[in-house]
């Protein structure tokens, strides 16, 4: 939700590898047949899944908790790994 503020809206890097992990995410659930509900407004992103997925939603956390340990001050990840 909402922009990393790494760079100007369109420059940012660290939003768009945000923003690359999450939509590979939306487009494999979706390829799978497992993507029940999506909603994407500027700055923010909501996907819900049903079927086998979590090691695609796994995979994708572990990207975000990365972008996030290397810039801690764009990206933040809430809640615990499973």
């Amino acid at each position: 939700m909402g922009h990393a503020g790494y760079a100007p809206k369109g420059q940012d890097i660290v939003c768009a590898a945000a923003s690359a992990l999450v939509f590979a995410l939306i487009g494999s659930l979706r390829q799978e047949e497992n993507l029940r509900e999506v909603v994407i407004r500027p700055g923010y992103v909501t996907a819900a899944a049903k079927g086998p997925c979590r090691e695609e939603l796994e995979l994708v956390r572990c990207g975000l908790a990365q972008l996030a340990a290397q810039y801690p001050q764009c990206v933040e990840v809430e809640g615990n790994c499973r």
